[in-house]
């Protein structure tokens, strides 16, 4: 959400100085916006000075949070006098990954990242690319691809009742190693990889990302029409929608889809919509589990039928209770 809003804010900052002064701006804008959050650092903001594009450099910009900083050695945000609304971002090929005081080499080809702003709603954010390939950690492979793809949507009356902006999400992640993701301090849990997920998702927030807005917007609901997970052999499909309730807590429902029962538990159970108390009683209940319904009074796309070979398994979440099979095992998990 951060770059949201520095790419928001660079493009409001460009048209309301129209091209003449635009850069100084610009960067006075973009500075003042690092300024405001101790979370992100630069050496230096400057003008690009380009005929072609009209934009800043950053020197050295940097973000760090109590558990992960990530450092980059340049970066450059500009407009195209032929798309004045779409704020684009050119990265370096890598990045200083700091982690438990132990810093690593990010390596990549290739990223792309562009946003576009809706006229129509309020200047928010319309449209987000996100694309790298070859993804290395210290000189290993740590992903063959990432994309990711944002667009604007409808609330829709369907929606969480805090909900006031949606975005529709196109996922891709190809082989990444959860090794790496372990090096970086993000436990894997139980999921063996490498790890691939693709699908559409759909994300709830509680405000529109913007400028102005004191804090970045959290997500309190998300559905999916089927996320495909696949760890080594293993393959895994999400259907479902979960919203947080008035505590905080996860509601709604979510089908798992695989063809590997054991290897589904394992899964979820990492991923956490199951807890680790409740692997067990899956496993010993599981095929009379399989024949659970979904409950029809919960909002949420079409669950398909399970295919053949296939167990469809149902995580139901309801006044903060985690009910499997029509018995509730334990206290819903937060979102």
């Amino acid at each position: 959400m951060r770059g949201m809003v520095i790419g928001t804010g660079l493009v409001l900052a460009l048209l309301a100085g129209g091209w003449l002064g635009a850069e100084t701006l610009a960067c006075n804008r973009v500075a003042a916006l690092i300024a405001q959050d101790p979370a992100l650092q630069a050496a230096s903001v400057s003008p690009l000075r380009d005929p072609r594009r009209i934009g800043v450099a950053l020197s050295e910009p940097s973000w760090s949070d109590p558990a992960l900083s990530i450092s980059l050695p340049w970066a450059r945000l500009f407009l195209s006098p032929a798309s004045p609304l779409t704020a684009r971002l050119d990265l370096p090929d890598g990045a200083a990954v700091t982690q438990g005081g132990q810093v690593r080499q990010l390596g990549l080809s290739a990223p792309v990242a562009s946003m576009a702003l809706s006229p129509l709603n309020g200047m928010a954010p319309n449209r987000l690319d996100v694309q790298a390939r070859d993804l290395t950690l210290d000189g290993q492979p740590l992903a063959q691809g990432l994309s990711l793809q944002a667009r604007l949507a409808g609330l829709g009356s369907d929606a969480p009742r805090p909900a006031r902006a949606a975005y529709d999400l196109d996922l891709g992640l190809t082989d990444l190693q959860v090794g790496g993701l372990a090096q970086l301090g993000l436990d894997p849990g139980p999921i063996p990889g490498p790890l691939s997920v693709t699908g559409p998702l759909r994300i709830w927030l509680d405000s529109t990302p913007t400028v102005t807005g004191d804090a970045a917007p959290q997500i309190v609901g998300w559905q999916t029409a089927g996320l495909d997970l696949r760890a080594d052999t293993i393959g895994l499909r999400i259907v479902g929608r979960l919203s947080r309730d008035d505590q905080g807590l996860a509601e709604g429902q979510v089908a798992l889809y695989s063809a590997d029962a054991d290897a589904m538990i394992g899964m979820a159970t990492g991923l956490g919509l199951i807890p680790a108390q409740a692997a067990m009683l899956l496993r010993a209940g599981l095929s009379q589990l399989s024949r659970a319904e979904l409950d029809d009074t919960l909002p949420g796309p079409d669950f398909p039928a399970a295919a053949e070979g296939e167990l469809r398994v149902a995580v139901i979440m309801r006044d903060g209770q985690l009910i499997l099979g029509g018995v509730p095992i334990g206290p819903a998990p937060a979102i």
